[in-house]
């Protein structure tokens, strides 16, 4: 049995169903966040799909994506974008940046946040977040089906999702214990949108 989802074997296939996931507005979620990219470097964890990664190169800044997805990694790397395979939990740090991003992936990683959040405020002094308040999961249908079908990444069934409290919550704490100022600067469809100043 396969130990990741579908959906992550082929980006094209990725893309399709995010698309239906978000009804049409994919591409749009990453305007938001290349909307508050500040400096030349960029390094993003968990990067997917290599939509910011284009951005950076048609704007002049370094990009180094680091992703567990192997399918990911061998796609960014066949368009010339510099891309690591490798599980960011078990990194010691990640290479230094202007600007850090994580998308739709935090909820991966809610038993250490602390430890990952360390890490990134380590390796540039603006975070960029972006994280899915709504479990579509729940619903009911194609949308709700193919969001159960991309619930499994190495292994691991990813059952955790934030909502917004708990999302909100989890950044209050983590700003008070690592000395950190965040705002939330979007709400897109179903995810929030937080930059982060240490």
């Amino acid at each position: 049995m396969s130990r990741t989802s579908f959906i992550y074997k082929n980006i094209f296939l990725y893309r399709l169903i995010m698309n239906l996931i978000y009804k049409g507005r994919y591409s749009g979620r990453f305007k938001q966040i290349t909307a508050h990219i500040t400096g030349k470097k960029v390094t993003e964890l968990c990067f997917g799909d290599t939509v910011i990664a284009e951005f950076c190169r048609l704007n002049g800044i370094q990009w180094k994506g680091i992703d567990i997805n192997e399918s990911f990694v061998k796609t960014a790397l066949k368009r010339g974008y510099n891309a690591q395979l490798e599980n960011i939990e078990t990194l010691d740090h990640f290479p230094t940046a202007d600007t850090c991003i994580l998308s739709g992936s935090m909820y991966h990683f809610h038993e250490s946040t602390e430890e990952l959040f360390r890490k990134m405020l380590a390796c540039a002094p603006m975070l960029i977040i972006s994280e899915p308040m709504i479990n579509l999961s729940n619903n009911k249908g194609i949308i709700g089906n193919l969001a159960k079908a991309s619930a499994s990444i190495n292994g691991k069934k990813q059952v955790f999702r934030y909502t917004m409290d708990s999302l909100t919550a989890e950044m209050n704490l983590l700003s008070n214990k690592l000395n950190f100022n965040f705002r939330i600067v979007k709400q897109f469809d179903k995810d929030l949108i937080i930059v982060i100043n240490r």
